[in-house]
Formats: C-alpha cells, sequence, structure tokens
C-alpha cells in the first residue's frame, strides 16, 4: 500500500517492524510512512509483528517516539507529561 505524504505535512509517523537476530541484537525491519497514527498502527497490526512508531514534527524538525507495539499485541504510548509508558487503549 503506497501512502502519499503531502509537501506541507506537519506530522508524519514512521511504523517500523523490529527483528531480532539469534544473537540478541534487534534491527528494523519493514517500515511505513503515514500521515497518521492510525494508518501506521493498522501497518503493525496487519503484520502481527512488535514494532515501535515515531513521529517527525515539522515545527521542530525532531522525530520523538510515540508508541510500542509488543510480540502479544499489545500497545504502549509515551506520555509526554510524565515521560512513562502507558497502556493504549
Amino acid at each position: 500500500m503506497a501512502i502519499r505524504i503531502p509537501r506541507n505535512a506537519k506530522w508524519v509517523f514512521y511504523a517500523s517492524e523490529t527483528k531480532s537476530r539469534e544473537d540478541g541484537t534487534k534491527y528494523a525491519g519493514r517500515e511505513q510512512r503515514s500521515t497518521t497514527f492510525r494508518e501506521a498502527r493498522e501497518f503493525l497490526d496487519d503484520l502481527g509483528v512488535p514494532g515501535n512508531v515515531s513521529v517527525w514534527r515539522a515545527s521542530n524538525n525532531l522525530t520523538d517516539a510515540y508508541a510500542t507495539r509488543a510480540a502479544d499485541g499489545s500497545w504502549t504510548s509515551l506520555n509526554r507529561l510524565t515521560g512513562q509508558w502507558e497502556p493504549l487503549a
């Protein structure tokens, strides 16, 4: 599925699959850029794999952690006020 990111997008979500080698090192597998978190979440849910979603913001040109999907399908998101990872409904 090809998703077009507008040139003037304010936010871009990056969903990346987390893979592990036999020696325990982790690396990124398949990736997708999305304009909404819903699309990024759907990408990882459809694959059925653990992964991370990060967000790039045009206002500060930085990429920050946003949410994580565990192997069991549960999601956690980063609470910016407390700095803690919390379950996502």
